[in-house]
């Protein structure tokens, strides 16, 4: 299903959790406005077998404390992530030209024994698992809300596609949409051909505060070539509306291409998007742009890995 594939586990000795303190066990952080250049010390540690994730943040207590996923490109959304949790490490922008982020929060549990473990999986996965204490386990008789945040290397328009396994917490979290009616255009390269289709598939939604994930699942329906958005992106979402500043535009547009953006609307009841590639100075490079719009679906799981 998706390309890159992540699922939310977690298993937390109890040692870990009492020598965490109040605040559990956090990454080295940067307490430098997110204006400068991060120092290099919150992404210090590699996760094990994988040279391009590095924690940057990890604990037990966590401001955050409803189920939640985020996949960032940029200063800006990620810093809208930083104020739900002052503590979590400052990142400028040079940072996004080469990394994306990617941040699990499992929300309140009721006992310790939880945590989130974040490793590859196959030729470019990350899978995120939710790891529960054993049947009889003796655990902390404590709230605890267990998080991990880390960084993948990659350029602006690396795909994130992120195949999610949730429990019944983090299914209730995000709503299904089911797209009704769209278009799109691809083109560009030497020759400035072009083509149109219409996309089908799905749209799923997270939110919490001003925050908002989309984990696209859409095809293309009436083409030869089968082009395909299978991505994760958060952005943020104010009064005006969703806007999604970077991300993939995976198999949608040829390469090379300056990956996508978007803005709309979300509700309880549907989906309206306009959807763009970035600004770009390649001059024979490839683009496109189009819109969906999608209602809301009874159906709320998540796709399967």
């Amino acid at each position: 299903m998706f390309g890159l594939k992540m699922i939310l586990v977690a298993s937390l000795p109890s040692l870990l959790l009492s020598a965490g303190g109040p605040s559990g066990c956090r990454g080295k952080q940067n307490n430098n406005p997110i204006s400068e250049k991060p120092s290099p010390s919150p992404v210090e540690r590699q996760v094990p077998g994988a040279n391009d994730l590095k924690v940057l943040a990890e604990g037990f207590h966590s401001s955050i404390n409803e189920p939640f996923i985020a996949v960032i490109r940029d200063a800006e959304t990620y810093a809208a992530l930083t104020k739900l949790d002052e503590h979590l490490p400052k990142l400028d922008a040079s940072f996004f030209e080469s990394n994306a982020v990617v941040a699990a929060f499992l929300g309140q549990r009721n006992t310790g024994g939880y945590a989130v473990e974040i490793r590859r999986e196959g030729k470019g996965g990350v899978r995120l698992i939710e790891k529960k204490p054993g049947k009889g386990m003796m655990v902390p008789q404590m709230i605890t809300s267990p998080f991990r945040i880390i960084s993948v290397e990659g350029g602006q328009n690396s795909p994130l596609a992120v195949a999610v396994t949730l429990d019944d917490a983090w299914n209730a979290r995000m709503q299904r949409y089911r797209i009704t009616s769209s278009t799109f255009t691809s083109g560009g390269g030497f020759a400035g051909r072009t083509e149109q289709f219409r996309l089908e598939g799905d749209v799923l939604v997270m939110r919490i505060d001003k925050l908002v994930t989309l984990a696209f699942e859409i095809y293309s329906s009436n083409v030869q070539k089968k082009r395909s958005l299978i991505e994760f992106a958060t952005g943020i979402e104010n009064d005006r509306g969703v806007l999604l500043q970077k991300f993939s535009a995976d198999k949608l547009v040829d390469n090379p291409n300056p990956g996508l953006q978007a803005t709309g609307s979300i509700d309880e009841k549907g989906l309206s998007l306009q959807i763009g590639s970035r600004p770009t100075n390649v001059a024979d490079g490839y683009s496109g742009s189009g819109s969906i719009d999608a209602v809301v679906s009874p159906e709320r799981q998540t796709p399967k890995p």
